[in-house]
């Protein structure tokens, strides 16, 4: 198992540990980072606050300062469930590195291990594109001081904050703090959503590979020739085929149940979060586009916007794929010949036909369902909640 976990979960769990988010650790060093880390989120939340007690009121300045908020906010949300649930996620790892003993069969490893590897390369990819992502930021950041050694001019040119925030400092002599401030929050944010997400979805898909081994061993449970076996040995090899099939379907079940009982009140509060920043992060967008000239802004907004529609799709997409490989066992059950199966062994057969037809769903808060569907009702709320703010301005 530990050559598995360094093959095919190291990145996620490496990620996991440089936040301080790794069940396993916990130590009085990984409780100070993870105060630091909350910390530095929150501060960024205050300051940006803060500016509404000096600058003069008004509705575009508020929903600039909250499209820089809600984003962090909902770090802070997603950051402080997984410190809370800790325990939960060690045991849904626990299960993980129990589910890889079980399997037997060569096809059984080759079917969980090819989900494991498409995760781990999804993985790889995100997190690649997000320190891309996030160089061009401190680039772009930085772009005055590089064009004043490239390019100089008679003055020299400024650096600027992103944000609306409030230091109560002299800006000027404390300008690269709050730099240091904006760009380490903005590397938290996105170091945090990535790992976060990364580590959720190669859960689900280990889900899906036991429900798939589940399927294919129903599929292949009862041979075409079995008419052709002696009572007493057909029932003894039917029968255990099935009772693994059961074994792993039971299994895969209380993984998914387990997660969704550990994430699914908080998931639901960062959707309502993500909602709602989406929306304003929309306006914050058109603003840009139609009235100012500021790249800087103009791109963080932008990948924050992507990121939204990235977010909400994946977590959509790994329900629906959820729901799919569920469905599959039943299909496989049904098709299969249950019906030339020993009646002691039917009964088995029974209870995986009676719980496959009830669909497996990732559930929010009881109230919303993870699925594609879900996805076009979340992104139509949020353009609608656009066209509101975009109407009243």
């Amino acid at each position: 198992m530990q050559d598995i976990e360094e093959r095919y979960y190291k990145v996620s769990d490496t990620f996991l540990k440089m936040i301080g988010l790794w069940p396993y650790q916990k130590t009085k060093f990984v409780r100070i980072q993870n105060v630091l880390i909350i910390g530095i989120l929150c501060g960024y939340i205050i300051v940006q606050l803060l500016s509404f007690l000096t600058m003069q009121f008004s509705v575009n300045l508020l929903l600039k300062v909250l499209s820089f908020v809600f984003p962090t906010l909902f770090m802070v949300i997603k950051y402080c469930t997984f410190i809370i649930q800790a325990d939960n996620v060690k045991q849904l790892v626990e299960q993980i590195r129990h589910d890889w003993k079980l399997v037997k069969s060569k096809l059984e490893i080759d079917i969980i291990k090819k989900y494991a590897e498409n995760g781990r390369f999804v993985t790889i990819i995100v997190i690649v594109c997000c320190h891309c992502g996030i160089l061009c930021y401190i680039t772009l950041q930085l772009l005055p001081l590089i064009l004043n050694v490239i390019a100089p001019l008679n003055e020299s040119r400024s650096v600027k904050l992103i944000a609306t925030t409030e230091y109560f400092l002299n800006r000027e002599k404390y300008i690269w703090i709050m730099l240091l401030h904006e760009i380490v929050t903005a590397y938290l944010r996105l170091i945090t959503l990535c790992s976060i997400s990364m580590t959720l979805l190669m859960q689900i898909l280990h889900a899906c590979a036991l429900f798939n081994i589940a399927s294919y061993l129903m599929e292949n449970a009862i041979p075409e020739n079995v008419l052709a076996i002696h009572d007493s040995l057909k029932e003894h090899i039917l029968h255990q085929r099935i009772a693994h099939v059961v074994l792993i379907h039971r299994r895969a079940i209380s993984f998914i149940q387990l997660w969704i009982s550990s994430f699914a009140v908080p998931f639901f509060i960062m959707i309502l979060v993500g909602v709602c920043s989406l929306s304003v992060n929309l306006f914050h967008l058109l603003e840009l586009i139609t009235v100012t000239d500021d790249v800087n802004e103009m791109y963080a907004v932008f990948m924050s916007v992507i990121l939204h529609f990235n977010f909400m799709f994946i977590l959509n997409y790994a329900g629906e794929i959820v729901q799919n490989h569920g469905m599959q066992v039943f299909g496989a059950t049904y098709n299969g010949l249950w019906y030339v199966a020993p009646l002691r062994t039917q009964k088995l057969i029974l209870f995986v036909m009676q719980r496959g037809t009830v669909k497996v769903n990732l559930t929010c808060g009881h109230m919303f369902v993870a699925s594609l569907e879900g996805f076009l009702t979340l992104v139509s709320t949020a353009i609608s909640y656009f066209t509101v703010i975009y109407s009243t301005r």
